[in-house]
């Protein structure tokens, strides 16, 4: 039984110990940060919420039938008081088996009527429907399907953002590794060096000063190798906030800063602005902008025109000095009306509208011309900034063989006497040079080709 919950319990700490880490790769990043940014859940949302304002404003195509209900009572009745003339009049005495008549004398003066009941209850089911408006109702509709689209498409720019954004940090933590890689690797040939240097103190072969200059490099080397550690546990930080992730999570990085082949590197600079220019997700923003501009045109213009409602009640109504009401104290009474409303005067506020959104259509115009000419120039940049660094890798690739030729030989001669100490150590920093500017252009070719995709919409 004990040996069992050992078992179970090993099994438990290896799960959490699983549970601390993480196997992290490119794609694996670009699906957490898709999942838990914070700016792509506030964009879906949006989307969201739009999806419900496109309901909400297609509703005003449909009628509204209301159940009404209403108890008034009243405090003091309201009185008319009415000027009653004097008047005289005679009543025949024979119907009454009278042998004379009477006569009958009504004095005149003010004379106080009371109105109405002190309680009332009204309750029925009323029905309103808007039955021209102008366009009003149809522009805004419209309005509210372009406001969706453009939600949409907000959604594809910020998920395009962070992409971008995860790339370049998921790339500078390869290149931190990397350059981490490369000054430990370089404190090892210094270490070795120094090594064979006071080899050959010891036998005569080398000087004092040779021993200082490699003691010298070593040292220098080591700060670089703690820094470069330092700048990892950074670049690793800054990666984990842009996916959402605790920094209680080890990342385990399963890829090596490489060079990424696209097929993006043998398209023309022409065809890039071209596929910029048909797939950005900001051009459909701004064109659907414009057009809610253009129905804000409409819907100022209507504001000049008549208005029609047709309006129905269906209702019961009851009256009584006292609460004691019962089923013959209500009265049913069925209505319906047709009523138009004319704007004839506004203060000029219908007009000042109207000009408004005649020149927000300019503005969009405008703007749409403005993006266009910044989306060319994002687009140059990030293809002009690929090329170069491609250029550059190609070329370190070839000047580190020369740099390890020459490190080689250095040594080499050195070891027979036909160099010195100085053009070995000469020698291992052109080494780590080149190595560090290698690595240096792999990351700026894999961020300006992340650029380049976001510029383009194809991240």
């Amino acid at each position: 039984m004990l040996k069992k919950i050992m078992i179970v319990t090993a099994l438990c700490t290896v799960f959490m110990l699983q549970a601390e880490t993480l196997e992290l790769d490119l794609e694996t990043a670009r699906k957490i940060a898709l999942e838990n940014n914070p700016s792509v859940k506030l964009a879906r949302e949006g989307v969201e919420k739009s999806g419900k304002q496109v309901i909400e404003t297609r509703a005003q195509f449909f009628p509204s039938i209301n159940i009404f209900s209403n108890i008034q009572h009243a405090w003091e009745l309201a009185t008319i008081v009415m000027d009653m003339p004097g008047s005289s009049f005679i009543i025949p005495g024979s119907p009454f088996g009278l042998s004379f008549d009477i006569p009958i004398e009504m004095p005149g003066g003010k004379r106080k009527f009371q109105m109405g009941t002190e309680n009332n209850i009204v309750y029925g089911i009323n029905y309103e429907q808007l039955l021209y408006s102008g366009g009003m109702i149809r522009n805004s509709y419209q309005i509210s399907k372009f406001a969706y689209v453009i939600a949409e498409s907000q959604l594809k720019t910020t998920e395009q953002s962070v992409l971008n954004s995860v790339t370049s940090a998921y790339y500078s933590v390869l290149f931190v590794q990397s350059a981490l890689a490369v000054s430990e690797e370089s404190l090892q040939s210094a270490e070795e060096n120094l090594a064979q240097v006071m080899k050959y103190y010891n036998v005569g072969k080398s000087s004092r000063f040779d021993v200082l200059r490699a003691e010298v490099q070593v040292a220098n080397m080591k700060p670089l190798v703690v820094s470069a550690k330092n700048n990892l546990k950074l670049a690793e930080s800054r990666l984990r906030m842009v996916l959402g992730i605790p920094e209680s999570i080890e990342l385990i990085f399963t890829e090596k800063l490489d060079i990424t082949y696209s097929d993006l590197t043998e398209k023309s600079l022409e065809e890039l602005i071209e596929i910029a220019l048909s797939s950005r997700p900001e051009i459909m923003i701004l064109n659907k902008q414009k057009n809610i501009a253009q129905k804000q045109v409409s819907i100022s213009r209507a504001a000049f025109i008549p208005k029609i409602a047709l309006g129905t009640a269906y209702q019961y109504q009851g009256m009584r000095d006292d609460f004691d009401f019962t089923g013959d104290d209500f009265y049913k009474s069925f209505n319906s009306s047709i009523s138009i409303s004319i704007p004839l005067f506004t203060g000029l506020k219908n007009n000042s509208k109207y000009q408004q959104a005649k020149i927000a259509v300019k503005e969009s115009e405008h703007q749409a011309e403005s993006l266009i000419n910044n989306i060319k120039l994002e687009v140059k940049g990030a293809y002009y900034s690929m090329q170069e660094a491609l250029e550059k890798v190609q070329t370190q690739e070839k000047t580190i063989e020369q740099a390890k030729e020459a490190q080689r030989l250095a040594r080499l001669m050195y070891s027979e006497g036909g160099s010195t100490q100085l053009d070995v150590l000469n020698a291992d920093l052109a080494v780590q040079q080149a190595q560090m500017n290698y690595q240096q252009s792999l990351l700026e070719y894999n961020i300006a080709l992340s650029n380049l995709k976001k510029a383009i919409n194809q991240l």
